[in-house]
């Protein structure tokens, strides 16, 4: 039983210096919802509930790059289909 306890901690451990490294690299303008200060106490006082709330709540959002979508442009719309449709009607072409 002493063994799960060993390891619970040595888990809430990780998890706390993972937060404080992960907090400390960042610029206090990246940081969302709180100051730098208060989710350093948060993360310390907080174990392992505050470095939790970081990951949840602290951490910036990565950007995603978005591809772009296609332009749908409705045929009377599309200069190239109103050429050819002018192409037709003046060739007489009863198909187009």
């Amino acid at each position: 039983m002493a063994s799960v306890y060993v390891l619970v901690l040595l888990l809430d451990l990780a998890l706390v210096i993972i937060a404080l490294v992960d907090c400390l690299r960042l610029k206090e303008d990246e940081i969302r919802t709180a100051p730098w200060a208060a989710w350093m106490f948060a993360i310390l006082l907080l174990s392992p509930f505050g470095a939790i709330a970081w990951f949840v709540k602290g951490r910036p959002v990565p950007k995603v790059p978005l591809r772009p979508r296609p332009v749908f442009v409705a045929p009377d719309d599309n200069p190239d289909f109103l050429k050819s449709l002018a192409a037709a009607i003046r060739d007489g072409d009863p198909d187009r």
